[in-house]
């Protein structure tokens, strides 16, 4: 199983310093059990409030509590969150107060070492700053909700804890401000309906198609300032270049022939100094170049640098994951002899200590260690990610830059080199003319080379619109093949949600005629209930709150066998007799939730309820936590009056 959730331990202190409760929780099934008005459903409250659940209406003896602490386990790995009951001025709870967490057992977190310390993590989360939402649902599996719609933990508790105040007709804990949406969400992401990558592909289709619609403005934009399609070809550009300096450097063999039949004769002043000129410019153009070179072999590495760190941060992370697996395989191995002398190996009397060493066992500080290194390398990936965006396009840049300033230099070293062979004298009138032409060629070049890079420039344009064209289609594929599968699974989990809950209503006292011959069962999260064949049916209270209750424990027992489901197979209920249902039929429903999951193996899930109608078998058993409750041995303890 997958995305478990336990409560091992449950503190709540006083104002005044003291223990009001302390109880240790069991997986598989805990009965809280007691009185009417006794405070069975205060300590439900405080369950569902230090878990994040934003909850404000504690009775009069909670408000005199401080702070509420729990041991809790997800997925294997142990820890300690706590959080405080903060007022304002005039008394009133916040429902936003930050939870804190220590990264190892209740115990532990009174004396912590000196490496472990309490870490604060608030309601809301922002780019760099994570919210307890965030933690929870990293350690649970669960894939964080971004965008418009954000799920924190407490939507997730909304479809967990059964509550007494809810309307009977509202699937989920009732608030005021909540929409069909972020219900419809929560219901898929813990179904296991809701895919990450999906989610991620549909928010890069969004991205990708602005990229692409401002690619073609560009793209339109720069084609109107170039009426002349030919000056936006760089083939066409290139081929220009290449026939101006063949002209030239036709010129160029012309003046030499002249040259050479008149007499030889040595440089003169005036060629020396314009020698010396082109060759200075020459020098600063090529440095210019190099620097270029230089810019865009950087941006190469620093490129191909980031791709090997996340391609490593991802392989570290995968690795991460691969020895805890390791780790709890091997944890599993049987050594029966010793090594050395090959006796026997006689187990520790509490199976907490080494068979061989004899030293504490602790089986979460290596599962521990991994979610926290998990958690920072999730943030190097994005940073990194979005480093590398940014070189890409810099990169994009520099080359088309270099490409107009390489074409510059060779011009100018061709410039150079003919001065070198113009150093003999030869008909004036003859060499005036082809040096005029040989100049407006020359000027008809840097022309080319200013629109060769608006050419290049718009050639890249031009490829970037096609990948994202073909990208776009790839995404629109996926998204489709991806929702026809996600459809298909959403049917599966239903099928087996519907059987969980046919079988709680068949097996109901004779008390409701549709019950007992239901062979339809529905539950319309977008729109908070429950119902049979017809959503219109009318029942009556306690009817509608057991039509309530099998809804949301069919939910929980189809987690117990369907492993794609996100459901951490945690579920509390306050009051097992609520709206009036008579006592058999609430103990009968206990019976029928307790022998159905009695099937499943107990490490696997847990399962907490309160009841004031208790079977003297049950409160007997090793299901009941903490004392029978009445309104003289109440809950919480030394609560001032």
């Amino acid at each position: 199983m997958r995305n478990n959730l336990f409560l091992n331990r449950l503190l709540i202190i006083t104002e005044e310093d003291k223990v009001a409760y302390d109880e240790v929780y069991h997986k598989g099934v805990n009965i809280i059990r007691g009185d009417n008005s006794s405070g069975k459903s205060t300590i439900t409250h405080f369950i569902f409030y230090v878990l994040g659940g934003a909850f404000n209406d504690f009775v009069p003896e909670a408000r005199k509590c401080s702070i509420v602490q729990a041991e809790v386990e997800m997925n294997k790995a142990i820890f300690t969150i706590k959080r405080e009951i903060v007022k304002d001025d005039e008394g009133n709870i916040s429902t936003q107060s930050p939870i804190y967490f220590f990264w190892g057992n209740m115990k532990e977190s009174f004396n912590p070492p000196i490496e472990k310390v309490w870490q604060k993590f608030g309601y809301k989360t922002y780019d760099n700053i994570k919210s307890f939402s965030n933690v929870m649902f990293e350690n649970l599996g669960l894939p964080i909700v971004k965008g418009d719609n954000n799920i924190t933990i407490h939507q997730i508790l909304r479809l967990l804890y059964i509550d007494q105040d809810s309307p009977t007709s509202s699937l989920f804990y009732y608030e005021h401000f909540d929409s069909q949406l972020t219900r419809e969400t929560v219901a898929d992401l813990l179904l296991g309906v809701y895919n990450e990558e999906l989610y991620e592909n549909k928010k890069r289709l969004i991205i990708a198609a602005k990229e692409l619609e401002n690619v073609k403005s560009e793209i339109k934009a720069t084609s109107h300032f170039f009426s002349d399609p030919l000056s936006l070809n760089p083939i066409h550009l290139n081929t220009a270049i290449e026939n101006c300096e063949k002209e030239i450097s036709t010129i160029q063999e012309n003046i030499v022939l002249i040259r050479t039949k008149e007499k030889e004769v040595n440089y003169d002043n005036d060629s020396k100094l314009s020698f010396q000129s082109l060759n200075e410019e020459a020098i600063i153009q090529r440095k210019k170049v190099v620097e270029l070179e230089d810019k865009i072999s950087f941006l190469n590495n620093e490129i191909n640098d980031s791709v090997f760190f996340i391609e490593a941060l991802n392989k570290k992370i995968k690795a991460l994951k691969n020895s805890i697996q390791t780790r709890e395989f091997l944890g599993n191995l049987p050594l029966e002899y010793c090594p050395e002398c090959l006796t026997k190996i006689k187990p520790s009397e509490d199976g907490t200590k080494c068979k061989l060493c004899k030293e504490p066992i602790d089986e979460s500080f290596g599962v521990l260690q991994a979610r926290r290194m998990e958690l920072e390398i999730g943030f190097q990936i994005n940073e990194s990610q979005k480093l590398l965006e940014l070189n890409k396009r810099m990169l994009l840049e520099v080359e088309a830059e270099y490409t107009s300033e390489l074409g510059k230099l060779q011009d100018i070293q061709k410039q150079v080199n003919a001065a070198l062979e113009d150093v003999k004298s030869f008909n004036e009138e003859t060499v005036d003319n082809l040096n005029s032409r040989k100049g407006f060629l020359e000027g008809e070049i840097l022309q080319y080379r200013t629109l060769l890079e608006n050419a290049e420039l718009y050639d890249k344009l031009i490829n970037k619109r096609d990948q994202l064209s073909n990208e776009i289609s790839f995404l629109n594929a996926y998204i489709y093949r991806t929702e026809k599968k996600q459809a298909e699974l959403k049917e599966a989990i239903n099928t087996r949600v519907k059987e969980e809950g046919v079988y709680l209503l068949n097996n109901d006292l004779d008390r409701q005629d549709e019950f007992k011959n239901a062979n339809d069962f529905y539950i319309d999260y977008s729109n908070n209930i429950a119902f049979l064949s017809n959503k219109f049916s009318k029942y009556s209270a306690s009817s509608n709150f057991y039509l309530k209750v099998s809804a949301r424990f069919s939910i929980f027992l189809a987690s117990l066998q369907l492993d794609e489901m996100r459901f951490p197979r945690f579920i509390f209920a306050d009051n097992m007799e609520d709206k009036g249902i008579e006592m058999k039929r609430a103990q009968n429903l206990q019976r029928l939730l307790i022998n159905r999951v009695s099937t499943y193996n107990s490490d696997q899930y847990q399962m907490i309820y309160t009841t004031s109608y208790i079977t003297a078998e049950l409160n007997n058993s090793d299901f009941v936590v903490g004392e029978y409750y009445s309104k003289e041995n109440p809950s919480l303890k030394n609560i001032p009056k």
